[in-house]
């Protein structure tokens, strides 16, 4: 309890107030999908395909520079679009709810190999501006891969547990993705697939896949965040 009490803290959590919520669909989610005797599975999984053609000239634009990536701007929009959704950041632990205000970014990473995957974990990552947040990510995942291992301490698992996931698989055009997870896990999941441009249409879209829990998260939420993302990748 002491480790988790240090990561809560380390991450800005705060109780839920749930009683703010009663009489109302949240109040009943938030209790009946993490009840075990209920719900078998209480995941819900989305696949998108976003156009990110206005994004990418935003980008092209206004962002780009030797040391940034196009991947590094979609994440950093990502986390800002999250922030203005606190429920995606709503995490039942220990049979009480918190609100982690500081997530950091949990980022699998394919490094290829016998290897194949290890893990950049970013803190404070949605405090971070524009030029902190692309040289932290390019100097973490130079490091990744000159060091491919997956350290066993506590800071790799509560920065799973507490923080934001964001994969990605630039060269993977998948229809649909449904990621596994254990079942006390209440955060959300995000995986980008490889990107396409389509000549005729002269549109760039990527496939994202979204894993969220039930209790927290609903496909309205989802449907909200999704337009708040592609406005924030439109802004300079």
């Amino acid at each position: 309890m002491d480790d988790l009490n240090y990561y809560l803290d380390k991450y800005d959590a705060i109780p839920l107030d749930t009683d703010q919520y009663k009489n109302s669909y949240v109040g009943w989610a938030l209790d009946f999908f993490i009840d075990e005797t209920k719900v078998i599975n209480p995941y819900l999984d989305i696949t998108l395909r976003l156009d990110l053609t206005d994004a990418e000239n935003n980008y092209n634009d206004n962002f780009k520079n030797d040391y940034s990536t196009f991947t590094c701007f979609l994440i950093w929009k990502l986390l800002k679009a999250l922030k203005k959704h606190p429920p995606f950041w709503w995490r039942f632990i220990n049979q009480k709810w918190y609100q982690i205000n500081n997530p950091p970014l949990f980022c699998p990473t394919a490094v290829g190999g016998e290897v194949r995957f290890a893990e950049m974990i970013i803190n404070n990552a949605t405090k971070l501006g524009w030029l902190e947040f692309y040289q932290l990510y390019r100097n973490s995942k130079d490091s990744i891969f000159a060091n491919p291992i997956l350290p066993n301490n506590n800071d790799r698992y509560y920065a799973y547990q507490l923080g934001q996931f964001v994969g990605n698989l630039p060269g993977l055009d998948f229809l649909s993705f449904s990621m596994q997870t254990g079942r006390g896990n209440t955060q959300s999941f995000f995986y980008f697939g490889k990107r396409t441009y389509d000549n005729n249409q002269q549109r760039l879209t990527v496939p994202l896949a979204i894993k969220f829990h039930h209790s927290n998260l609903d496909p309205m939420l989802i449907e909200v965040l999704v337009k708040d993302y592609l406005a924030e990748l439109s802004k300079h």
